[in-house]
Parts: C-alpha cells; structure tokens; sequence
C-alpha cells in the first residue's frame, strides 16, 4: 500500500475523473487512491475548481451571446471564452485539456446553432473562387443554372477539400437560377458545390470559400 501511496495518479486522469469520463475499473482505482492519498485529494480539488470555473465562464458567454446576438459565428465564440477566463488562473498542467474543452463545446454550439443565413451566388467558372461566406452561418446558395436542364428538384451537396461529403439537400428550380437552404455552419476553407443528377452523376460543380 505504501508503494501505492508514492504513485500518485497522473494529472490527465484527474481531469477525466473530475469531468466524471472514467468508467469500470479504472474509476474503482482512482476512487480508492483518493481514500487515503491526501496530495491527489488536494489535486483534485484544484481541477474541480477550475471545471467549475470553465463551465461559469461558458455559461456567461452563452448568456451574452443572448443579450448581443450581433456576436456569431464559432471563432468570435471562442475569442469571448477565451476572455473570460483569462480572469481564471488555470495551472499549465490543465491548460491543453481546457482548451480541448473549450473547442469541443464552441464547435458543437456552432454546428447546432448557426447563424442567421446569408446568400451565396456561385457561377460555374473555373479556376478563381465564385462565392464566398462567413464562417458560422447557414447559407441560402443560388447555383447559376445557365446551361443546365430545366427539373423541378435537383440532388445538391457539398464536399470539403478532400472530397468527403459535409452536406446533401435539394435544389429548387427557377429561371435564373438553382436555390437551396443549408441550414448548417462550415469552418474555414474551400469546398465545392455539386449539381448532380438523380444517378449521383455531377452536371455542375461550383467552388465555395468559406472566410
């Protein structure tokens, strides 16, 4: 027991078990050094504290962002939880956690709540960007449809720089162009458009930069 005492829990897994993420045996050997190791007792405490504190800060954020709905999108987000806890002294050995936390909840909370839409014309041109929008908003897309077949619903997704799909809805015809409501948020970078048909084969593709 006494070589037990002197292997004290790694601060990694304090976090974990404060953020109640441990499960099975490894919670059981946690809770048992903690009966009568009193240095992991104090540590533990600490990390509580500043769960705590982490979790208020976000909870005002959020409850700004209510007040001042001008603020959007997921970095400005970030930026405002960031502020607010530069008022709390976290130790380095649970800063890279925090952050990790912090991006979690920032990122959900922008994919579940976008911000209002925003148009988007594309035209299909090669090589230069043909449209761009702000990063943490819905879009409402209007794909130039000159050229292409008149339907009255047309397959859309969009792909990111890689080539996997984020997104696939359908498109709604009209004379001057192909609308459709994407009613999710994107992060920064290049993505592409694509028209398909209803064997999935790509008529048109449209480049997106998202700023």
């Amino acid at each position: 027991m006494e070589k037990e005492m002197k292997k004290h829990i790694e601060e990694e897994r304090l976090e974990a078990y404060a953020m109640q993420l441990l499960a099975g045996d490894e919670l059981a050997s946690v809770e048992e050094h903690l009966l009568f190791c009193e240095t992991c007792q104090d540590q533990l405490q600490a990390v509580e504290r500043h769960v705590k504190a982490m979790q208020s800060a976000a909870m005002r954020v959020r409850k700004e962002e209510n007040e001042a709905p001008a603020v959007s999108g997921a970095y400005e987000r970030l930026r405002a939880l960031l502020r607010a806890l530069l008022h709390v002294p976290i130790p380095v050995w649970c800063g890279v956690a925090a952050m990790g936390v912090l991006f979690f909840m920032v990122t959900v909370q922008s994919r579940q709540h976008p911000g209002t839409p925003v148009d988007v014309e594309l035209q299909a041109v090669r090589g230069e960007p043909t449209g761009t929008a702000p990063a943490g908003h819905a879009l409402r897309l209007r794909l130039d449809n000159h050229g292409v077949e008149k339907s009255s619903a047309w397959h859309i997704e969009i792909v990111d720089s890689e080539g996997s799909r984020v997104w696939s809805g359908t498109g709604t015809w009209s004379d001057t162009a192909i609308t459709a409501a994407v009613s999710k948020s994107f992060t920064p970078g290049t993505y592409f458009v694509r028209l398909l048909r209803e064997t999935e084969d790509t008529i048109r593709e449209y480049q997106l930069v998202v700023q």
